[in-house]
Protein backbone atom coordinates (compact mmCIF):
# COMPACT_ATOMS: atom_id res chain seq x y z
CA UNK A 1 0.00 0.00 0.00
CA UNK A 2 1.22 3.39 -0.87
CA UNK A 3 1.56 6.01 1.83
CA UNK A 4 3.33 8.57 -0.22
CA UNK A 5 0.05 10.23 -1.11
CA UNK A 6 -1.42 13.07 0.26
CA UNK A 7 -2.37 11.41 3.60
CA UNK A 8 -4.07 14.20 5.53
CA UNK A 9 -6.56 17.09 4.20
CA UNK A 10 -5.71 19.95 6.30
CA UNK A 11 -8.41 21.98 4.00
CA UNK A 12 -11.38 20.28 5.01
CA UNK A 13 -13.74 22.54 6.58
CA UNK A 14 -15.95 19.68 8.17
CA UNK A 15 -14.01 19.39 11.73
CA UNK A 16 -15.64 16.56 12.93
CA UNK A 17 -14.53 15.08 9.26
CA UNK A 18 -11.20 16.17 9.93
CA UNK A 19 -10.39 14.79 13.11
CA UNK A 20 -12.04 11.62 11.79
CA UNK A 21 -10.25 10.47 9.27
CA UNK A 22 -6.82 11.85 10.61
CA UNK A 23 -7.67 9.55 13.59
CA UNK A 24 -8.39 6.64 11.16
CA UNK A 25 -5.23 7.51 9.92
CA UNK A 26 -3.76 6.59 13.40
CA UNK A 27 -5.20 3.29 13.85
CA UNK A 28 -3.84 2.14 10.52
CA UNK A 29 -0.24 3.61 10.79
CA UNK A 30 2.55 3.78 13.17
CA UNK A 31 2.31 6.52 15.50
CA UNK A 32 5.68 7.26 14.52
CA UNK A 33 5.47 7.54 11.15
CA UNK A 34 2.30 9.67 10.89
CA UNK A 35 4.14 11.93 13.07
CA UNK A 36 6.65 11.98 10.92
CA UNK A 37 4.93 12.40 7.57
CA UNK A 38 2.59 15.61 9.21
CA UNK A 39 6.09 17.30 10.11
CA UNK A 40 7.87 16.48 6.49
CA UNK A 41 5.01 17.11 4.40
CA UNK A 42 4.31 20.61 6.35
CA UNK A 43 1.00 20.16 7.43
CA UNK A 44 0.98 22.10 10.10
CA UNK A 45 2.69 24.60 9.40
CA UNK A 46 0.46 24.83 5.73
CA UNK A 47 -2.71 24.82 7.82
CA UNK A 48 -1.41 27.77 9.91
CA UNK A 49 -0.36 29.97 6.63
CA UNK A 50 -3.57 29.20 5.17
CA UNK A 51 -5.49 30.47 8.34
CA UNK A 52 -7.06 27.08 9.04
CA UNK A 53 -6.26 27.28 13.05
CA UNK A 54 -8.61 24.93 14.09
CA UNK A 55 -6.88 21.96 12.03
CA UNK A 56 -3.68 23.45 12.41
CA UNK A 57 -3.83 23.05 16.55
CA UNK A 58 -5.60 20.03 16.25
CA UNK A 59 -2.01 18.58 14.51
CA UNK A 60 0.03 20.31 17.02
CA UNK A 61 -2.07 18.31 20.06
CA UNK A 62 -2.00 15.05 18.05
CA UNK A 63 1.55 15.48 17.64
CA UNK A 64 2.31 15.91 20.93
CA UNK A 65 -0.19 13.51 22.27
CA UNK A 66 1.15 10.76 20.41
CA UNK A 67 4.20 11.60 21.25
CA UNK A 68 3.81 11.94 24.83
CA UNK A 69 1.56 8.31 24.34
CA UNK A 70 4.31 6.26 22.75
CA UNK A 71 7.19 8.30 24.38
CA UNK A 72 8.69 9.42 20.92
CA UNK A 73 10.12 12.68 22.05
CA UNK A 74 9.09 14.44 18.35
CA UNK A 75 6.65 17.01 20.62
CA UNK A 76 5.92 20.42 18.64
CA UNK A 77 6.56 23.83 20.56
CA UNK A 78 6.47 25.85 17.89
CA UNK A 79 2.34 27.00 18.48
CA UNK A 80 2.25 27.20 22.48
CA UNK A 81 1.63 30.87 22.79
CA UNK A 82 -1.66 30.21 20.38
CA UNK A 83 -5.09 28.96 21.21
CA UNK A 84 -8.45 29.23 19.81
CA UNK A 85 -10.60 31.74 21.52
CA UNK A 86 -13.60 29.63 22.28
CA UNK A 87 -13.68 25.80 23.54
CA UNK A 88 -14.44 23.67 20.81
CA UNK A 89 -16.89 20.58 21.93
CA UNK A 90 -17.18 17.36 19.93
CA UNK A 91 -20.33 17.79 17.97
CA UNK A 92 -21.71 15.00 19.69
CA UNK A 93 -21.11 16.75 23.11
CA UNK A 94 -22.57 20.12 21.94
CA UNK A 95 -25.52 18.68 20.25
CA UNK A 96 -26.32 16.55 23.39
CA UNK A 97 -25.26 19.78 25.99
CA UNK A 98 -28.18 21.79 23.40
CA UNK A 99 -30.79 19.57 22.88
CA UNK A 100 -30.71 18.41 26.96
CA UNK A 101 -29.95 21.83 27.77
CA UNK A 102 -27.58 20.24 30.62
CA UNK A 103 -24.04 21.52 30.88
CA UNK A 104 -22.43 18.40 32.45
CA UNK A 105 -21.66 16.65 28.93
CA UNK A 106 -19.66 19.68 28.02
CA UNK A 107 -18.17 19.42 31.95
CA UNK A 108 -17.67 15.36 31.93
CA UNK A 109 -15.95 15.97 28.35
CA UNK A 110 -13.76 19.13 29.44
CA UNK A 111 -12.87 16.75 32.38
CA UNK A 112 -11.79 13.93 30.46
CA UNK A 113 -10.18 15.70 27.80
CA UNK A 114 -6.67 15.49 26.77
CA UNK A 115 -4.49 18.21 27.87
CA UNK A 116 -2.11 18.18 24.49
CA UNK A 117 -5.29 19.14 22.88
CA UNK A 118 -6.36 21.56 25.69
CA UNK A 119 -3.72 23.99 25.48
CA UNK A 120 -5.55 25.14 22.45
CA UNK A 121 -9.01 25.16 23.66
CA UNK A 122 -9.71 21.89 21.67
CA UNK A 123 -11.83 19.53 23.78
CA UNK A 124 -10.47 16.28 22.92
CA UNK A 125 -10.38 12.62 24.60
CA UNK A 126 -8.59 9.53 23.78
CA UNK A 127 -8.14 9.87 19.66
CA UNK A 128 -8.37 6.19 20.40
CA UNK A 129 -11.89 6.56 20.60
CA UNK A 130 -12.63 9.02 17.76
CA UNK A 131 -14.80 7.19 15.05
Amino acid sequence: MNYNMKLIDIYDDDFENFKSNVCQLIKKLDPSYVIDKIKEYGYIEKAFENKEYLNCFYLVGLVNYLSHKYKLNKENHDYDSYKLQELIYPRGIAMLSDLTGKESYKIKALKNAEPEFLQFNIVEGEIENVY
